[in-house]
């Protein structure tokens, strides 16, 4: 038996955004039946609550997984697009289980933005660094005098 890195796999970005949109409708699901608190504001709001943990749980994942494709700039296209489709997929979940629209379910509006934002800032991140290395293997081989 191989023991092979998850880092070594080669997971494409709409197969993860498959499998944290299943996670988000079993969670979201169990939601359904955990008990209320009374007099609590924010019981209505708890799918919407679920869905920004799996959105920042898809940008970890994304850009760590990116790390080891091939083709960057078509993994960063097929990122991005999957992240999209998580937003739009999952707002229409969270609106479907709570009954509660993104701008009645108080500052999850705003987390969409900031969540949004750090994806970005995550993906540049990982981006910056995949330069670096490159950068400094190539440095390496020429100090070498293998070029």
């Amino acid at each position: 038996m191989q023991n092979k890195s998850i880092l070594d796999r080669k997971i494409s970005p709409f197969l993860q955004l498959g499998a944290i949109s299943l996670l988000a409708v079993i969670m979201m699901g169990l939601s359904v039946f955990l008990p209320s608190v009374p007099y609590s504001s924010t019981n209505h709001i708890m799918p919407w609550v679920i869905l920004c943990g799996m959105i920042l749980f898809f940008s970890l994942v994304n850009s760590i997984l990116s790390f080891s494709a091939e083709d960057g700039n078509m993994y960063w296209l097929h990122s991005i697009i999957s992240f999209a489709i998580l937003l739009v997929i999952g707002g229409l979940l969270a609106w479907a289980f709570s009954g509660v629209s993104i701008y009645e379910a108080g500052t999850v509006s705003w987390l969409y933005f900031v969540l949004t934002f750090g994806y970005l800032v995550f993906l540049s991140i990982v981006n910056l660094i995949k330069f670096f290395v490159k950068l400094a293997q190539k440095q390496d081989k020429s100090l070498r005098g293998e070029e």
